[in-house]
């Protein structure tokens, strides 16, 4: 049986985390977008990876793919109970080479969400996040159906 790509991606990465003790949380609701498979699954890796390394000092690590649907558009997120970030430096994290945090305290080449604005651009679609520093982070991926 073929497995729908988000959970996929979602069973990966679970097992790239196995030992960690984070929560996986798939709430997706089913639902078809016509988009660049590559491009969607770079964008939805980069998005797990972030939120994998930024609760890497949490507690209870808790990680989070929803979606919802419009007529016109599909919405993904992966929500975590991370390190978070402050919105005033919003712009900034979707700009190749810019990063929040230090490279000594998260890895990182500071391009991932730059790739994930790119390929969402590509297929007419968007990228963005909210979020408040030391509450977690919600990172966005809005397609056209």
């Amino acid at each position: 049986e073929r497995k729908p790509l988000v959970a996929a991606i979602v069973e990966q990465k679970k097992r790239e985390a196995a030992g960690r003790g984070i929560e996986f949380i798939l709430a997706v609701n089913g639902g078809t977008v016509v988009a660049d498979a590559n491009g969607l699954t770079q964008a939805l890796r980069n998005y797990l990876d972030n939120a994998i390394k930024f609760t890497g000092e949490t507690t209870e690590p808790r990680i989070e793919i929803g979606s919802d649907q419009t007529p016109t558009s599909c919405r993904l997120w992966v929500r975590d109970n991370g390190v978070g970030f402050d919105m005033k430096y919003h712009d900034h994290i979707f700009e190749i080479f810019q990063r929040l945090h230090r490279e000594e305290d998260y890895a990182g080449t500071g391009v991932g969400l730059a790739i994930v604005r790119k390929a969402m651009e590509r297929i007419g679609g968007r990228a963005w996040a909210e979020s408040e520093p030391g509450r977690g982070a919600t990172f966005y991926l809005e397609m056209p159906r």
